[in-house]
């Protein structure tokens, strides 16, 4: 058992609170979160009571065809935590041990939250299959789009452009490393690209 030092509030969270995203009934929200284990069930090894650990909320059976090639977001019988069993808007909550990984001491609970939507943002870097020096667009400047600027940084992008409506997140999406910002409310995107830098 964890009891949670922080929990993250997911786009996710706020389209099921709108009913507009489907979970379990009546389901403690919460999937991106941090906490310290307090208890520990009979049969778990590897770790110990005040361990600080992050959780990943997906929940895969590991015996499907999904699951047996590695694609485990594709499980047959995929759970989240925060989804379809209780999750991290609690004060405790009970995770799998399979579903921890461990935070060494510097590491912030704001920080360690983050984890679970960096893991994402990583995943799209590596489908994107980016080359140094490419350029990238990155449409939306939300947290994981700000985070898929920093990763394209640091994997070598060329040119790093954003468009984002927001002025503010505008203005992080430079902070966070963009070259060159589009405003979608100034028309079509298509049309702001200078013709140059079109593929």
């Amino acid at each position: 058992m964890l009891k949670v030092e922080a929990c993250g509030v997911c786009g996710t969270d706020v389209h099921i609170w709108a009913g507009t995203e489907p979970a379990a009934g009546h389901v403690i929200l919460g999937h991106e979160f941090a906490g310290e284990i307090v208890e520990i069930g009979d049969q778990v090894t590897g770790y110990d009571i005040g361990d600080r650990v992050a959780v990943d909320p997906n929940i895969a059976c590991g015996t499907c065809p999904a699951c047996r090639e590695g694609r485990v977001n594709l499980c047959s019988s995929l759970k989240a935590l925060g989804v379809d069993i209780d999750g991290g808007f609690a004060e405790y909550c009970l995770v799998p041990a399979r579903q921890l990984y461990r935070l060494d001491e510097k590491t912030t609970w704001e920080e360690a939250v983050m984890v679970e939507p960096l893991a994402c943002a990583l995943h799209g870097i590596d489908r994107a299959q980016l080359r140094a020096g490419q350029s990238v667009l990155v449409i939306g400047g939300g947290p994981i789009g700000l985070l898929m600027l920093q990763l394209a940084r640091l994997q070598g992008a060329g040119r790093l452009a954003l468009s984002e409506k927001s002025s503010w997140r505008r203005s992080l999406g430079l902070k966070y490393g963009a070259d060159v910002l589009y405003d979608p409310a100034n028309g079509r995107l298509a049309d702001q690209i200078p013709v140059a830098d079109r593929p």
